[in-house]
């Protein structure tokens, strides 16, 4: 098995519902590091798993949607307290 693994990060702001999460349930910024990994069986006829920049776009395409948003603003998270 072969992998490779592409990094970014996404910045957000958040608040916690709950006196369990003390001064946290103010509004407060969020950094998430989130890695994507790429597996196969085989490299391909070049040696590789997957085009390591189109990865890299790829991860940031599907973040930049949450990057730099207030998550309680946003309708997929109502009610739920986001975290890691």
């Amino acid at each position: 098995m072969f992998s490779i693994t592409v990094r970014d990060h996404v910045m957000v702001a958040h608040s916690f519902r709950g006196e369990v999460f003390g001064p946290a349930q103010r509004l407060h910024g969020a950094t998430f590091v989130v890695d994507a990994t790429f597996r196969r069986a085989e490299l391909d006829e070049d040696n590789i798993v997957v085009d390591i920049g189109k990865a890299t776009e790829e991860l940031g395409a599907v973040l930049s949607d949450l990057n730099y948003r207030n998550l309680d603003d946003e309708p997929q998270f109502k009610g739920i307290n986001t975290s890691t």
